[in-house]
């Protein structure tokens, strides 16, 4: 592929992060001037161009719309070309790519932190989760501006057309299997899901690696966000995780992960983690990243070092163990929730819930009694 020294690059860790993302990704980047983390080698076979280091066969370039990963920079010498959003030539690869970096940067905050998502048509349809996850940051507690610092991922013409209606930063990212359709409404752990989280990982580690980013969260768009999550993240974990069943203990490898929410940190050894859970879905080809990632934790933390750390599930939630009080509530994610109706049904209830949380006075709130509706809920419980 060709390449310009003057050219901005995306790293290999925001491709597979991107990558990792389905019908409903989130991504936050740290973009940073200088940070170019090259891939680790790996021994897994034979590698074509464009294709993440220890794959082997497996090729991934389209987001899954709903995950959420967050990686902080380190320096590092040297530079990866992202692989390619579509093989339809190198000069328009390199243009797409560019166009990439040069929208994270104009997206990104002060300390270079861009929130990423991606959706396909039907998640991104008038009325659907796009809509209501937007509102979530409109009425949540001091999150609003985090609204300009998204891009939005479109993984179709559809849900390009639809993003750039209703947002400013959008960026069409096209399946690199031909044919392969992604726009309708798909539920977790069908074939079509898993390929498009395949695809998300690989885009978002494109971008992390970039001379301009560094991939910092990527969080799914079947979510409702009301405080800052970023507060419970802790940089003495290379991985921070959400949790879909947490036990108490942050470092508990026996936590069940949600990678709907996770944290990368930007080193070398995070960066060889995220090819080695990439290359891992070739053991597990008919599973989702995260089902993946739940599989292959202990062999990161125990074969590469990687240290990872779960969030309580009382604060980054979900309705998998849904955090009853509301004073402390970040996030909400319609996890154990199949269906696009479902979980635009109580993702809708839960912002509803908030609302008349928030109407109430301060010394209301504090007592803690307000709580979540449960009654005619299709998944909260």
């Amino acid at each position: 592929m060709a390449t310009s020294k003057n050219s901005p690059s995306l790293s290999p860790l925001v491709v597979f992060l991107l990558g990792a993302a389905s019908a409903t990704v989130l991504l936050l980047f740290l973009l940073t001037a200088t940070a170019r983390p090259a891939w680790p080698a790996l021994e897994t076979g034979p590698q074509r161009s464009g294709e993440v280091p220890g794959s082997g066969s497996v090729r991934c370039s389209t987001p899954r719309a709903n995950g959420t990963v967050v990686v902080a920079a380190e320096q590092h010498t040297g530079g990866v070309r992202a692989p390619p959003a579509n093989e339809a030539g190198a000069s328009d690869s390199d243009d797409d790519a560019d166009e990439f970096a040069r929208m994270l940067r104009r997206a990104a905050m002060e300390d270079r932190t861009v929130i990423m998502t991606s959706v396909n048509e039907a998640w991104a349809a008038p009325g659907s989760l796009l809509d209501s996850f937007l509102e979530s940051f409109r009425v949540g507690e001091n999150v609003s501006h985090f609204l300009k610092h998204i891009v939005v991922v479109a993984m179709d013409d559809g849900a390009f057309r639809r993003c750039q209606a209703v947002h400013p930063h959008c960026h069409l990212l096209r399946p690199e299997k031909a044919g392969l359709d992604l726009s309708g409404a798909k539920s977790y752990m069908t074939t079509r899901t898993t390929s498009t989280s395949c695809g998300a990982s690989s885009s978002c580690s494109s971008a992390s690696s970039s001379s301009a980013t560094t991939c910092s969260s990527r969080h799914d768009v079947d979510v409702a966000w009301f405080r800052n999550p970023l507060v419970h993240i802790t940089m003495a974990a290379d991985i921070t995780t959400s949790s879909d069943f947490y036990f108490g203990n942050l470092d508990d490898l026996g936590n069940f992960p949600n990678t709907g929410f996770i944290y990368v940190k930007s080193t070398a050894r995070t960066i060889r983690a995220m090819a080695y859970w990439h290359a891992a879905r070739r053991r597990f080809p008919e599973n989702h990243d995260q089902f993946v990632f739940n599989e292959i934790k202990r062999e990161l933390a125990g074969r590469l070092g990687v240290r990872i750390r779960f969030i309580d599930a009382a604060t980054v939630s979900g309705f998998c163990q849904l955090g009853r009080d509301l004073n402390r509530i970040a996030t909400v994610h319609m996890t154990c929730c199949v269906g696009l109706e479902n979980k635009l049904f109580d993702l809708r209830r839960v912002i509803a819930d908030w609302k008349r949380y928030m109407a109430r006075p301060l010394w209301e709130r504090q007592m803690g009694k307000i709580g979540w509706t449960f009654e005619g809920g299709r998944c909260i419980h």
